[in-house]
């Protein structure tokens, strides 16, 4: 079985259909396959110009969450991501969420809409699922804190506020529910957790998505993690390898695999922040001052952070090469981040450069930070790698390996 139970975990397995469900009650873990989001979408390279923009404005937004300065939030509309299939009360209706370990609340569309940007599967209705409760004991906020949160004294409902960069915004209120998870161990294989907190949204405005709304696997407390303990890993292949069965997302303490070696995590506004110390090109050390790349604690500036949120990897610091010698003489090398207490992330060419859509066009995808000097690894730059993160013991560990090794399926 792909889940795991404490010795406290009380279950109930429910035949209906040849369908296998198990209720999670206490610390379970899950293993899930993740879906490339262009297999939904249909564009196998997305333009440039798209990912660019949408990277840009999720740089835009972890920078703001990182100095606390402005309210503000990616949009979940973001080429290359990976989603999670789920199922959303009772009876089940399946949502479409984009990962993202640089949110905190899930949430997603629910109708009755006042407005609803459209999607190609059914919407959750609250009013057809008997497990649907409002919630109320998260309803408290700071300041700058996302989503922003107040209890509507009229309607008794705790309302969120969630704004992103390019205009868009989800509003709605604050509810538990029955949530349904696909596990990898077959279509008939599924585990459901009670009473998560999520957004409902009901005001949503911004550009047609082809994403139901945001997983939220971040560190504040409206995060899914919180159900699971303190360990979760994510592992996939080619981001543009839509062939690739085995991109998989594991959440919980029993079943999580930190692999290979460890660097120290900084948890700092749900973001997770990892010590740079340096980056080699064909093994030279290029001569950047790793200061760059330490926090200003007073400000919130500088750093580097981990997102699967965002597609292309962000520096601040730029290498002063020649291109011909460096890459083009060399055979474009290795890029390689060296992270503290010697953990490493190698980056070959696939995760260097990325082919378009147009022939014979490929671009670079580490471009500089213009957004607060903050550095971010993106996504493209954990292809191919186990990704584990412990956060009781505030590490993170990277392994490359290929992801279908890691389970028996």
């Amino acid at each position: 079985m792909g889940i795991y139970f404490t010795s406290l975990c009380l279950f109930l397995i429910i035949l209906n259909f040849s369908i296998y469900v198990v209720l999670l009650l206490a610390s379970p873990t899950l293993i899930l396959n993740l879906i490339h989001a262009n297999q939904i979408h249909s564009l196998k390279h997305p333009h440039v110009s798209r990912i660019e923009e949408a990277s840009l404005a999720h740089l835009d937004y972890l920078q703001a969450k990182a100095s606390g300065d402005i309210i503000a939030h990616l949009h979940p509309n973001i080429p290359t991501s990976f989603l999670v299939n789920i199922s959303i009360g009772n009876p089940p209706i399946m949502q479409l969420l984009n990962m993202d370990t640089g949110s905190d609340l899930t949430w997603l569309q629910c109708t009755p809409c006042t407005n609803c940007l459209p999607q190609s599967i059914p919407f959750f209705d609250p009013s057809r699922s008997y497990t649907y409760r409002n919630e109320f004991d998260s309803c408290r906020t700071t300041k700058y804190s996302m989503p922003s949160l107040r209890f509507n004294a009229k309607t008794k409902f705790c309302e969120y506020s969630m704004k992103y960069m390019d205009g868009t915004w989800s509003r709605g209120t604050l509810v538990k529910e029955t949530l349904t998870f696909n596990t990898i161990y077959g279509e008939f294989s599924s585990a459901s957790l009670p009473n998560v907190a999520f957004g409902c949204g009901y005001d949503n405005y911004g550009e047609p998505q082809y994403v139901t709304g945001v997983l939220g696997l971040g560190y504040g407390r409206l995060s899914l993690l919180h159900r699971f303990g303190k360990k979760f890993s994510c592992c996939f292949g080619s981001l543009y390898d839509l062939s690739y069965p085995h991109n998989v997302l594991v959440i919980g303490d029993d079943g999580t695999d930190i692999l290979g070696d460890t660097t120290p995590l900084e948890i700092e506004n749900g973001l997770y922040y990892i010590g740079i110390e340096a980056i080699s090109l064909g093994g030279i050390i290029l001569p950047i001052d790793p200061w760059v790349f330490k926090r200003n604690y007073e400000t919130g500036s500088r750093g580097a952070i981990i997102d699967t949120g965002t597609t292309l990897t962000y520096l601040m610091e730029c290498y002063n090469g020649d291109i011909e010698r460096d890459l083009v003489e060399s055979g474009f090398p290795i890029v390689t981040f060296h992270f503290s207490d010697g953990a490493e992330l190698s980056l070959d060419t696939k995760s260097v450069f990325t082919q378009m859509d147009i022939p014979g066009v490929f671009c670079l995808t580490v471009t500089p930070s213009t957004s607060g000097n903050l550095s971010i690894i993106g996504a493209l730059a954990q292809q191919n790698y186990n990704v584990g993160y412990d956060l009781k013991a505030k590490k993170v560990s990277f392994e490359n390996i290929d992801c279908g090794i890691l389970f028996d399926y």
